[in-house]
């Protein structure tokens, strides 16, 4: 279970009072400064690599899926394309340079970090290599792991919008 958000943030950023009115889950304002803060949806990608006949997932380091299965992705950052992210984070994770990308879907996700609930879109992107790359564990994965499509359990998979995807896709095989 996580904590309301409400219950999390008490204090205004702005004055630092704690006369806060929340009128939604998603945004506060300070009755005493004014200040207002909308908790808008962070942007994520993932990569769908694909590879004779199996696909690339790296096992969590950290929580939250310590231990399960993810695809190489992560959050967007400011001024950054959800394709510049993506190659990005590949990069970060893995030590591959794709040499293309190719956009699929978006999905709504739930991230919960530290007792509060972020939600996320994640941008869903594939790219199919030819050869097996060298690649090496970096980042917040410990190990790299190419799984057949038929050896894929989605249970596993450590989020639920990166389960729907690796499925979706799988399904349009």
């Amino acid at each position: 279970m996580h904590k309301d958000i409400s219950k999390t943030i008490v204090h205004c950023p702005g004055c630092g009072g704690q006369n806060l009115s929340w009128p939604t889950r998603k945004n506060f304002s300070c009755g005493d400064c004014g200040f207002l803060l909308y908790l808008n949806t962070a942007a994520a990608a993932a990569v769908i690599i694909e590879c004779r006949g199996k696909i690339l997932f790296g096992l969590r380091k950290n929580e939250p899926g310590r231990g399960m299965l993810d695809l190489p992705g992560g959050f967007v950052d400011p001024g950054e394309s959800g394709e510049e992210a993506a190659l990005r984070e590949v990069r970060e994770e893995t030590g591959i340079e794709l040499p293309e990308l190719h956009y699929l879907f978006s999905l709504p996700n739930s991230y919960h970090y530290r007792d509060v609930v972020y939600d996320t879109l994640d941008l869903i992107f594939h790219c199919r290599l030819t050869e097996l790359p060298l690649m090496q564990a970096a980042d917040d994965l410990v190990e790299l792991l190419w799984i057949d499509y038929g050896n894929i359990v989605i249970e596993n998979i450590a989020f639920i919008s990166l389960r729907q995807a690796v499925k979706r896709y799988l399904d349009s095989l």
